[in-house]
């Protein structure tokens, strides 16, 4: 028998905080300055996945007034009778994290003792490291959200990316976050570019939730797109450039991902 179950939701908004020296190479002579780097979880929940493994999900956001290179968290799930299951460590899926940009975050804990998951009271999500970075992604990738809806028990949304500036992109991929109604994280998703994207090209794109079941699709209310590329920009842009924000379903530029 398939077991599948909601375990908690839980809205959160935590900063964890960690210091690091940054190190400046706008010019050759390069300096040190000892920086307060500031990550916000601001929301996360859990699951069973159909496979039966424990998931842990949700969304941080950078803000410190500088980019970071990666961010990695420690999650630690306790229960209600003190037990916990064993800690785990898992990347944010961003690179090069601009200032007051949003991502989401995804860790299997794969198969555990599910009297300690029925018990579940506590998530711990700290700071593992987040070192900082002078540059940024290539950021001349819009997208066009062609079609956004539950197809086959599966939140879709689907279109095309273009290459709209003048270098090559490689390596990308299209990041969904699935929001409830309450903008609690319930789902996340990724779909990868088979080839690079050449100056003044396009490409289709389709983005599912991992471990699909009726049982997350029927949570989902809203979505939000990010695009990452392992294409980088020396210099950073200002904090406030719409280059440095997840594309959303609330944005003009995507539908909206809501249903009925």
């Amino acid at each position: 028998m398939v077991l599948f179950c909601m375990v908690k939701l839980r809205a959160a908004k935590i900063v964890v905080c960690i210091f690091f020296v940054f190190s400046f190479f706008l010019s050759p002579n390069s300096f040190g300055q000892a920086v307060n780097t500031s990550i916000t979880v601001l929301s996360y929940s859990s699951y069973i996945s159909p496979s039966g493994h424990f998931v842990v999900l949700g969304e941080v956001q950078n803000t410190c007034s500088h980019s970071l290179e990666s961010v990695s968290l420690d999650v630690v799930v306790s229960a209600s009778d003190g037990s916990q299951i064993p800690a785990n460590t898992t990347d944010v899926l961003v690179r090069n994290f601009l200032p007051q940009q949003i991502a989401p975050f995804y860790l299997d804990f794969g198969k555990i003792d599910f009297d300690i998951v029925s018990k579940t009271s506590t998530f711990n999500i700290s700071l593992s490291n987040a070192p900082p970075t002078n540059y940024h992604q290539y950021p001349d990738l819009p997208l066009i959200v062609a079609f956004n809806d539950i197809l086959n028990n599966v939140y879709t949304v689907s279109g095309s990316i273009t290459n709209i500036g003048n270098q090559t992109a490689n390596d990308i991929k299209i990041e969904a976050t699935y929001y409830n109604n309450a903008g609690v994280v319930v789902g996340v998703g990724i779909a990868t570019l088979k080839d690079a994207l050449a100056p003044n090209s396009s490409a289709d794109f389709s983005v599912n939730e991992f471990d699909a079941s009726p049982n997350i699709v029927t949570k989902i209310s809203k979505y939000a797109l990010l695009v990452q590329t392992s294409t980088q920009v020396f210099s950073l842009p200002p904090a406030t450039s719409p280059s440095g924000k997840a594309q959303s379903s609330d944005s003009a530029l995507l539908n909206i991902g809501i249903l009925a």
